[in-house]
């Protein structure tokens, strides 16, 4: 699943970001694109630990991505 979140801002990214989180399986791989540091500083971060994903983030000139990769959870 893909997710441009780029010129974005206030609760748009993060309520985008949590509805993808939850129709994405276990196993599956998200690719999120931005351009405000903030954004995944304050709402992809937090979001993606509270989903459990295993996460990246690769810097693009002006940009960034950030890969992740949904975990089952501990037992």
């Amino acid at each position: 699943m893909e997710l441009d979140l780029t010129g974005l801002c206030c609760a748009v990214p993060q309520l985008t970001l949590h509805s993808a989180l939850r129709k994405l399986g276990y196993g599956e791989e998200l690719k999120i694109r931005t351009d405000d540091r903030t954004i995944i500083e304050r709402d992809i971060i937090p979001l993606l630990i509270n989903f459990n994903v295993e996460y990246k983030i690769i810097i693009e000139g002006d940009s960034y991505l950030v890969t992740g990769i949904k975990r089952i959870p501990p037992i």
